[in-house]
């Protein structure tokens, strides 16, 4: 039986082998190296308000509640399988003929009311940041929608890809290597939060659904990219 400190490295770097999966078929592959760095870091950051009520994962260095190197990993990995997914398994290309604007302070915005939103709902007035985040994914996905209706087959479809993906690894970690992990540092036990499908909370699903709902659509409502079917 592997020590509970390996738990969390070892589902970071399963994230990593489908980061590679993806690497492998985009087009885009300085991108999504770029945008890792950036997950990166936004992985450590979350943990300000994850620690909190939702869970606090053993480290390789650390008994749990301490920002860890899988953070860094796992982020890197989250945001290029979800961000680029899209890229990789279907058959969207760049439409070169039609462009819109790049948007880059309609895109810090959003960044800031989604950290804005996490920080005042989790941390200030105490709702769970579980249900803080997949709400606010949605609504944002929402949000650029409205604007580019044309990114939603692409969001929708790297949502269900990412769920796919993920429901596999969390399979994997939490059932064959970690069955007790989310009875031991998992703090879910709300409605729908404590709710497991295989061992899987159904919180982890909504995260990644929502997450992967969003990010798919970041390149192309900041860039002003369009896309087209070939």
């Amino acid at each position: 039986m592997l020590d509970d400190k390996f738990a969390y490295l070892s589902l970071a770097l399963l994230y990593m082998l489908a980061w590679l999966g993806v690497y492998r078929y985009t087009p885009w592959k300085s991108g999504m190296v770029k945008v890792g760095f950036i997950g990166g870091i936004m992985g450590v950051i979350a943990e300000v308000w994850y620690f909190r009520d939702y869970w606090r994962p053993p480290t390789l260095f650390s008994e749990g509640g301490v920002v860890g190197i899988e953070d860094f990993i796992i982020g890197f990995a989250l945001f290029g399988v979800s961000g680029y997914i899209h890229s990789a398994y279907t058959k969207k290309k760049i439409d070169y003929e039609k462009e819109a604007p790049a948007r880059n302070l309609h895109f810090f915005i959003l960044f800031l009311l989604g950290s804005g939103s996490l920080t005042l709902f989790s941390i200030g007035l105490g709702f769970h940041s579980g249900y803080v985040t997949f709400i606010t994914f949605f609504l944002l996905s929402v949000y650029i929608w409205i604007q580019r209706p044309d990114l939603i087959s692409i969001s929708i479809q790297s949502a269900f890809l990412t769920l796919g993906i993920s429901f596999l690894i969390y399979y994997i970690n939490f059932n064959l290597l970690f069955p007790h992990f989310w009875d031991e540092y998992g703090m879910l036990e709300r409605p729908l939060l404590g709710y497991r499908i295989l061992n899987i909370p159904l919180s982890e699903m909504l995260w990644h659904f929502t997450w992967a709902m969003l990010c798919s659509m970041f390149r192309g409502y900041r860039n002003g990219v369009y896309y087209k079917e070939v």
